[in-house]
């Protein structure tokens, strides 16, 4: 490839580099370390709004051993569904740090899910309890399947519990649970896809009604909970009953987040210090933990560059003059 280059990723070649999710983890997990040491690097994310349901996002991140940077467009239409469309559909651009120009534009949908899942794989390898074989989702979407893939190859699951308001969304996620050998129950109220498990994941939509209908002191004891809705599927009041709440990243020497969150109070830590430091944290075994999600772009970042590596290394992609 020449100086100046750059290549083209679409979504079916990013599917054929066949990464794994617990590769995607790793990447992510090594991002956040480099952080937590000052070798990467992100910042708050850029919000336009653009109406009643509609937004558009900008995250970004830098790797600085790795020579690159990162940054993650899309717009968010709440309205889509009507029209056939998702709800975003993101774009990333991948530059050198060295020489500031371009390398790679790739489609960001299998890259966001991936990575928000890998938040939470490592996160839980911190926080949720070794041998957890448990698993319960409220809301069964992309995020739930991503989530499930890379928790499936970090912990011994055996179970899942899946709530939906809909219940033909719940029923399909449990057919594909049980297709990955695990049983598989749906929940006919939230609260079940809550209680008595090892480990929960919340990613309820942004624009759906309603909202902060779950409770904290639902949640059994030892559980671990990725909240990767950014805590708004919980009522704020009840998320006191957590022992231990930590969020993917924090402000610059702040314990809270940058991010507008459904939560404003401190964090324990974030995940760069779990994951560097081992910060000293309540026995796995009791008490209540939970990551509530900023969404980092560090993240997108760090499986954008393995991505691009990959890609490169088998020759995909279409090349284009810059």
């Amino acid at each position: 490839m020449r100086q100046g280059d750059l290549i083209y990723l679409s979504h079916a070649d990013i599917l054929r580099c066949a990464l794994t999710a617990d590769e995607i983890t790793g990447a992510v997990e090594e991002g956040f370390r480099a952080k937590a040491r000052d070798r990467a690097a992100t910042c708050r994310r850029l919000n336009l709004p653009a109406g009643p349901q509609a937004s558009f996002t900008a995250k970004a991140g830098t790797l600085l051993d790795q020579g690159y940077a990162a940054v993650k467009w899309y717009g968010y239409i709440g309205d889509n569904a009507r029209r056939g469309l998702p709800d975003f559909s993101p774009l990333l651009v991948l530059s050198s740090i060295e020489t500031g120009l371009p390398l790679a534009v790739m489609d960001g949908r299998w890259i966001t899910a991936v990575r928000t899942a890998s938040i939470t794989a490592a996160a839980a390898t911190v926080l949720a309890k070794p041998d957890s074989s448990s698993v319960g989702f409220v809301a069964c979407g992309a995020q739930a399947e991503a989530n499930l893939s890379a928790l499936k190859a970090r912990f011994p699951l055996r179970r899942a519990v899946a709530y939906s308001r809909n219940r033909d969304t719940a029923e399909r996620f449990a057919a594909k649970a049980r297709g990955l050998g695990l049983a598989a129950d749906v929940a006919l109220d939230a609260s079940d896809a809550v209680r008595g498990l090892d480990i929960v994941v919340t990613s309820v939509p942004k624009f759906s009604e309603p909202t902060r209908f779950l409770r904290g002191h639902d949640v059994s004891e030892g559980t671990f909970v990725s909240m990767v809705d950014m805590g708004f599927g919980w009522d704020e009041a009840t998320l006191g009953a957590f022992d231990t709440l930590v969020t993917d990243d924090l402000g610059k020497g702040a314990r809270r987040s940058a991010e507008s969150l459904n939560y404003d109070g401190e964090f324990a830590a974030d995940l760069g210090e779990l994951l560097v430091e081992g910060r000293a944290l309540p026995d796995r075994e009791r008490g209540r933990r939970a990551l509530i999600f900023a969404g980092s772009g560090l993240a997108d970042s760090a499986a954008a560059a393995l991505v691009y590596r990959r890609a490169r290394a088998a020759g995909l992609g279409q090349q284009l003059p810059f």
